[in-house]
């Protein structure tokens, strides 16, 4: 194969995944950059992202390299965050898998490590393939990938509207990351690459990608109580809360912003519905307690929250757009008058597992 062949073919099977990328010169210039063309040679023996997972012995059976040479590729696309590495619980082997571009080299190749020219090169080459359209692969589905999880404290079922409804499980953030065996928190990528003046150490990781970063040396291990104290000082800082649309194995959760972060960019400067999946729940305003202090219009990533002055016979208040709320709790967490609830307002139930949300996601495509 001539090296054009050897880049696409490796463009193919990271895109064999459902979140795509479609071949654009931002994304080869990306590939050359990230891999050598022996690297991307040797990558396009695998099978797709995270599906098949190759033993080391096996490796080198279907490569044909010598150990020797195997062991240094591997060793050094492991370091940079570009060959995923776990060892099985179920049978104690390691294994080795293809990443996706996200979420996968993306999150874990600019997390790693400390800022370079390269990296700066490759953020800028990703922030125009998103810009560009690649960005709309993220909601290419009517399943969307990712979702919103609310501020569990500020969460209530109001029997008024909400009749029937219950609070789930996958909703309340405390026994969502029980249902995982290990956290750990990492640089957000997004913020690696757009700078912005929100914390960076923002990023929970879960299980095998916990452990991937922290063997790596560029994350730290955080207990139930440490990762749900990390999220309060994120709820703080105006971040939203966002992650796999699973109702287990969370395998990440984001603390997003609009200005750097790739998901809710989504919705505010890509205007695409299918981004991120709202939770299951709406701001209820008490207008007698509310103040009109404006926090939560200020506070508000989607703009969700109006002002409305008094004029003629008009008053004073503070108007919800519906449907530009994500359901996150900001506003009623920052609410200093407590006259803010979440109140459940639709029952939609995500997939169990991830492998079943990735599978309903590229069933349910539509372009």
């Amino acid at each position: 194969m001539t090296e054009a062949d050897i880049y696409e073919k490796l463009r193919e099977k990271i895109s064999s995944w459902p979140i795509r990328v479609p071949r654009t010169k931002e994304v080869l210039k990306m590939l050359r950059i990230l891999f050598t063309e022996k690297e991307a040679e040797f990558l396009t023996h695998f099978t797709a992202p995270y599906q098949d997972p190759e033993t080391y012995d096996r490796i080198v059976e279907k490569t044909g390299k010598t150990q020797q040479e195997v062991q240094a590729i591997i060793d050094r696309l492991v370091s940079r965050g570009l060959l995923f590495r776990f060892k099985s619980k179920r049978d104690g082997n390691v294994y080795y898998s293809l990443m996706p571009m996200i979420p996968g080299i993306f999150e874990f190749y600019l997390s790693s490590g400390r800022d370079s020219d390269e990296k700066r090169e490759v953020g800028a080459l990703f922030e125009k393939f998103y810009m560009g359209g690649g960005g709309l692969e993220g909601g290419a589905s009517n399943y969307p990938w990712a979702r919103v999880i609310p501020i569990e404290k500020t969460i209530t079922v109001n029997k008024k509207i909400s009749s029937g409804h219950r609070i789930l499980p996958f909703e309340k953030m405390s026994e969502f990351i029980k249902t995982s065996r290990k956290i750990a928190v990492m640089n957000c990528a997004c913020r690696t690459k757009k700078k912005c003046d929100h914390p960076l150490e923002t990023c929970l990781v879960f299980d095998y990608s916990a452990e991937f970063m922290v063997e790596r040396g560029f994350g730290r291990y955080l207990n139930v109580e440490e990762a749900l104290e990390l999220l309060e000082e994120m709820e703080k800082a105006g971040l939203v809360h966002s992650t796999i649309n699973t109702q287990t194995k969370p395998q990440f959760i984001c603390n997003c912003c609009t200005c750097s972060c790739l998901i809710l960019r989504g919705l505010t400067e890509l205007h695409n519905p299918r981004a991120i999946a709202k939770s299951n729940f709406l701001p209820q305003r008490d207008n007698e307690l509310c103040s009109k202090c404006r926090k939560c219009v200020s506070i508000c990533p989607m703009e969700a929250n109006i002002y409305h002055a008094s004029h003629d016979s008009e008053p004073e208040r503070i108007i919800l757009l519906k449907e530009r709320c994500i359901g996150c709790g900001l506003c009623a967490y920052h609410c200093p008058k407590n006259a803010i609830e979440l109140v459940k307002v639709k029952d939609e139930t995500p997939e169990m597992t991830p492998r079943e949300a990735f599978i309903r996601v590229e069933a349910e495509r539509i372009h």
